[in-house]
Parts: C-alpha cells; sequence; structure tokens
C-alpha cells in the first residue's frame, strides 16, 4: 500500500514537472485595437459623425463602421472596415464588385452600383482590412438619380484619404 501510494506521489510529481515545462500556446485572444485614417474632405456637410465597433465575435471578425451624415439633407457616407480574424489567406475577393479604378498608391478599388439606392467603392488596405465606403441617401430608401449621386471620383477622393 505504501509503495502505491509513494508511486502516485512520484505521479503526481513528475506530472506537475512536465507541466511547467510545457510550453503552451496562449488562448487566442486577437487585439482589438487598431488604428484607420479617416476622411476629412467630404462632398457635403457633415452635422453629425458616429463610429461603431462590432465585438459581438472578437474571436472572427473585426469589424468598424465610421457614419458621416448630413441631417439636413438625409446624405449619410458610411466608411466600413472589416477582417476576418486568423485568416489572412482568405482575402475577400471584391473584384465581383463592379468596375475596376486604381487608388493614389496603386491599390485596386470597386465601384459598386448594383442597388439603384446606393454607390460603392471597395478595395482591400494595407493592414489586409476590406474597406468600402457607402454613399446613400435617407437611410438608403431613395433612388439615386443623375443629380443625387456622387461621381465615382468623389468616392476615390474620400478613399484616397485613408490611404
Amino acid at each position: 500500500m505504501k509503495r502505491l501510494i509513494r508511486l502516485l506521489g512520484w505521479l503526481i510529481v513528475i506530472l506537475a514537472l512536465f507541466e511547467l515545462a510545457t510550453d503552451w500556446p496562449d488562448s487566442p485572444n486577437p487585439p482589438i485595437e487598431h488604428t484607420f485614417e479617416e476622411p476629412i474632405v467630404f462632398p457635403f456637410e457633415i452635422t453629425r459623425r458616429y463610429s461603431e465597433i462590432d465585438i459581438a465575435k472578437p474571436h472572427y471578425m473585426h469589424q468598424f463602421v465610421f457614419h458621416y451624415v448630413n441631417e439636413e439633407t438625409t446624405q449619410e457616407l458610411r466608411y466600413i472596415v472589416h477582417r476576418v480574424v486568423d485568416e489572412p489567406d482568405d482575402i475577400e475577393d471584391i473584384s465581383s464588385y463592379g468596375d475596376q479604378y486604381v487608388l493614389a498608391d496603386g491599390t485596386s478599388a470597386f465601384y459598386d452600383e448594383a442597388e439603384s439606392t446606393s454607390q460603392g467603392l471597395w478595395w482591400i488596405n494595407k493592414n489586409g482590412f476590406t474597406a468600402r465606403i457607402i454613399y446613400y441617401i435617407d437611410g438608403n430608401s431613395v433612388e439615386l438619380d443623375n443629380e443625387t449621386r456622387l461621381p465615382v471620383q468623389q468616392l476615390i477622393n474620400l478613399a484616397n484619404q485613408t490611404l
């Protein structure tokens, strides 16, 4: 009986030493702190500005949404940056969004006007985030026409400010 207890004691000591000597990886806890350049010159007057951070799934996706609003005209721009965490090799294919343009740093950007109520420009920024600027009026409920639609160059100018 003493032998069994002594054997169990040594086994516990060996397991404790093994645990101390083993370098187990820390549980993944990705940083949620990022720095982004925001546009500062807009195609309309900004009367309200606010931002959102989506932390519902901090170990899966980081998403940041910056809103720029003119409350009188109900025009709004959203600058959205997001990235799937721990999957840098699986970068989203944004080329299907539409016509290709080139930003000031040579980055390809794609213009999207799939819906008649919004316009968007998509690109992958230097930190691997998918970035997009979306323009719409009155909560995305007003159909854009020649007078209310922004020229694509204005969206490109906004994107260039974030590089």
